[in-house]
């Protein structure tokens, strides 16, 4: 026997011979007791059907794991029986293209119309009531109870019972099964608690003994099979990958497992009553959700069909598909990726990064979800990345490449490049980037109400004189005194104005150099922030604050003004903080405003006084 087989083999002696409770100190195994006293009620029949269906079962219990165990551990003892049965899975097909979708449905659903619909003359409904471990000291009660009826399609009941096996099970084991058993539930291949599956499988043994049967059919023998597994259980093969299967039954048959999608296992009796054999999985093979199937057939002909009830079978060589619709949002230091998968069996994400756009990636990230955030990233620098999805089975799929690129602003990484000549509008989002530049704006240019401009380091526009930009919406500039945004005149001229700020909607300026303008930066409503940003050597004033602007001027530096560094006027409230004020003539400041100016935390050189400093001020 494989080592794989051995290793399997435990669960089929458990269901077998005893019962194990898996605990955080490892496993217990003792021989089951059952406890359980049926409730039966049958009629004599002598028209009994001879083709039957087993609905899905109603789930009255709190386990995710009861409906397929009960449902299937039952279907495998009742077809035992001398009826012609339907396969469950036809069952659930048939009734899901029908509407009858759940349980609940089925239920409410009329019995002759499901007859006919099924094809059969026979129902068997159901409802788990049990399936759950108790603890009492050292002790594990274990619970598994149906209700079943047996009817016809005249809703007459040829048989109905109601039953609960329960077990207790307790008592260290460090016998080999038992390690063997707590290593297969490390693996995690199997979930559950094998004291239910035991439970369930003696109950489906004893409740199928009382299931009435035809009378002409009802003395012959069929071998007997006690279980059926194999090595897929839990996870999916893929190729170089061994699929083993092992059915336990009477000795000295024939033994075949039979596998959807795949075809048929020839097995072989390895000791008495243990059939083996194995199949290395090809490239080519792909199964989704395959029933196994064991079958014993004696001397006479005779077969018996067990389903293995501890989960379907996957074989999975198809790597997934190219992710698509990946988003980038910018973030300061940061980027976020979102994309999409069209496979459903996905285990997760890589993220590779690569010095450029056709490199190998020299990092990697892994992602469970569909969704990655990569941090630690310089502002503006671009980011080549790739997206590879991996499946279950681990097989990878083609790389999707993007560009991205961390900013201060979410919306920068889909902002539309905007053109090196500025439009009459500027409207949506649009960046201005340092290699798209120098961006020239040779007339007057607005952004509207509806535009955003985003404007990164190093960025250049060459100004022509009389033209200016005109802000009603939103304007961004990220530029820093290393790598300032930069306003100049065409070679030879020079140009009276460069912003002219009417917007109430969020502004910010930061590291904006000009120099040698006539008016660089006009105020005239909202609340901008000019901060980091140097204005030298300006014709007439370097910056003028009117109507109700509550401007931040911020860290900047003024120098050189020939008519006065900055004006304020009307109703305006700027605030100063941590601006340097040089040489600016004839004075740094002039406050024609109604509100007191505090510049207290600037620095001026001449120092403020009232013969630099004009008007309501405090400093």
């Amino acid at each position: 026997m494989t080592k794989t087989l051995k290793r399997l083999f435990p669960v089929a002696l458990l269901v077998l011979a005893g019962c194990a409770v898996s605990t955080d100190d490892g496993v217990f195994t003792r021989p089951a007791i059952g406890t359980g006293t049926p409730t039966e009620t049958s009629r004599e029949e002598r028209d009994l059907p001879t083709t039957v269906a087993i609905l899905p079962f109603t789930n009255s219990t709190d386990s995710e794991f009861a409906y397929e165990v009960v449902r299937r551990t039952m279907a495998n003892h009742f077809a035992t029986k001398n009826y012609r049965w339907v396969h469950w899975r036809d069952v659930d097909n048939r009734l899901a293209l029908a509407g009858l979708d759940t349980p609940q449905k089925v239920m409410a659903a009329d019995r002759a119309e499901l007859a006919q619909l099924l094809g059969v003359d026979g129902l068997i409904y159901g409802n788990i009531t049990h399936y759950d471990k108790t603890f009492a000291g050292i002790y594990a009660q274990i619970s598994v109870g149906v209700e079943l009826s047996f009817v016809k399609p005249d809703g007459s009941i040829i048989w109905s019972v109601t039953d609960v096996r329960r077990s207790h099970a307790g008592g260290v084991s460090t016998s080999p099964v038992g390690l063997l058993i707590n290593a297969l539930i490390s693996a995690k291949h199997l979930y559950g608690d094998l004291n239910l599956y035991r439970a369930a499988d003696d109950l489906g043994r004893d409740l199928a003994s009382k299931l009435p049967e035809p009378a002409v059919l009802a003395q012959s023998e069929k071998p007997a099979i006690t279980d059926v597994i194999h090595s897929g259980v839990g996870q999916y093969l893929h190729y170089g990958d061994k699929l083993e299967v092992a059915i336990q039954g009477d000795p000295g048959m024939t033994a075949v497992a039979s596998i959807d999608g795949l075809g048929l296992v020839d097995l072989t009796e390895s000791s008495p009553g243990e059939y083996v054999g194995s199949i290395n999985i090809d490239r080519n093979t792909n199964v989704k959700d395959a029933v196994v199937t064991g079958r014993l057939q004696n001397s006479t002909g005779q077969t018996t069909s067990w389903i293995s009830p501890y989960g379907l079978l996957n074989i999975d060589n198809t790597p997934p598909a190219a992710v698509t619709n990946v988003t980038t949002e910018s973030r300061d230091g940061a980027v976020r990726l979102a994309w999409q998968s069209s496979d459903d069996d996905i285990a997760g994400y890589a993220i590779g990064v690569a010095p450029n756009e056709t490199a190998m990636p020299t990092r990697t990230y892994q992602s469970a979800n569909a969704s990655f955030t990569l941090t630690g990233l310089d502002n503006f620098a671009p980011v080549y990345l790739s997206i590879t999805a991996t499946d279950h089975a681990g097989n990878v799929g083609s790389a999707t490449r993007v560009t991205a690129i961390a900013a201060p602003d979410a919306r920068y990484g889909m902002a539309t490049a905007l053109p090196a000549n500025l439009p009459a509008v500027i409207s949506g989002i649009q960046k201005a980037t340092a290699l798209g530049g120098p961006y020239f704006l040779g007339v007057d240019s607005r952004i509207g109400s509806d535009g955003v401009l985003l404007v990164e380091p190093g960025t250049r526009f060459v100004v022509s004189p009389g033209a200016q930009l005109t802000v009603q919406g939103e304007l961004h500039m990220f530029g820093t005194k290393s790598n300032p945004v930069v306003a100049t005149a065409a070679s030879g001229q020079t140009f009276d104005e460069f912003l002219l700020i009417e917007s109430t909607k969020p502004v910010t300026i930061a590291g904006l150099s000009v120099e040698g303008a006539g008016i660089p930066v006009q105020i005239s409503a909202g609340a901008p922030l000019i901060e980091n940003s140097s204005f030298k050597d300006s014709q007439f004033n370097a910056m003028s604050i009117g109507g109700a602007a509550r401007p931040v001027i911020r860290g900047n530096l003024f120098e050189g003004a020939r008519t006065s560094g900055i004006i304020i006027q009307g109703q305006s409230q700027p605030t100063f903080e941590g601006n340097q004020f040089i040489n600016n003539e004839p004075f740094h400041l002039q406050n024609g405003s109604t509100y007191q100016v505090n510049l207290k935390n600037n620095t001026f050189r001449p120092a403020a006084s009232n013969t630099t400093i004009l008007g309501d001020a405090v400093y």
